[in-house]
């Protein structure tokens, strides 16, 4: 097989693999973030979750209440982040932790690995029919598939893993690139 060829193939199979998980994304509920803190301009702070916003008014949760704040009654928002995780904190472990996650039919493991802002693009694109098609014939693919890293570049918040992908008598290597998020890695869609 060709570099070219190869490398079209190794594309064409990462991107199969990124799109049906990121479809199933849809579907699965979003890892939990805390809540916001709301500083008002007396400098009171409050821990809430926004609901709603609309016509200058927030409509917010706190302590299992609703409040409606109006925009010019608060000084500050800020927004919290949850910890990294420890099996997101290398490339080669979001890799590993994808690729667990697809033997073990995990999809909304499978589907955290991925940078945030392309699983909802995809996620919309894709009807949750399609990516249940696909998610069983991408386990099935990747049951028989070994995957060897080769090489890890860091530069940064971005990152690129030279993967060896080895079935049978067919083998090819791919680069798969990441970006930091929050302290963790996470894979991106081919280019």
């Amino acid at each position: 097989m060709t570099n070219d060829k190869r490398r079209l193939s190794t594309a064409a199979m990462w991107a199969v693999a990124v799109a049906v998980a990121l479809a199933l994304g849809a579907a699965l509920p979003a890892r939990a973030v805390r809540a916001e803190t709301i500083e008002l301009l007396d400098k009171t702070k409050l821990n809430a979750k926004i609901i709603h916003y609309y016509d200058g008014v927030y409509t917010v949760e706190s302590g299992g209440q609703t409040i409606k704040l109006p925009k010019e009654k608060i000084r500050a928002i800020s927004f919290q982040l949850p910890p990294a995780r420890a099996e997101l904190s290398t490339p080669e472990k979001t890799f590993e932790r994808w690729r667990k996650a697809l033997l073990d039919g995990a999809a909304e493991r499978m589907i955290d690995c991925y940078a945030l802002v392309q699983q909802g693009m995809l996620a919309t694109q894709m009807g949750l029919s399609q990516a249940q098609d696909g998610f069983k014939k991408m386990e099935k693919e990747v049951a028989g598939t070994k995957f060897q890293i080769k090489e890890s570049k860091i530069k940064g918040d971005t990152a690129t893993l030279k993967v060896l992908r080895q079935k049978g008598d067919e083998s090819d290597t791919g680069d798969i690139a990441f970006v930091r998020e929050n302290g963790e890695w996470k894979m991106l869609l081919p280019q």
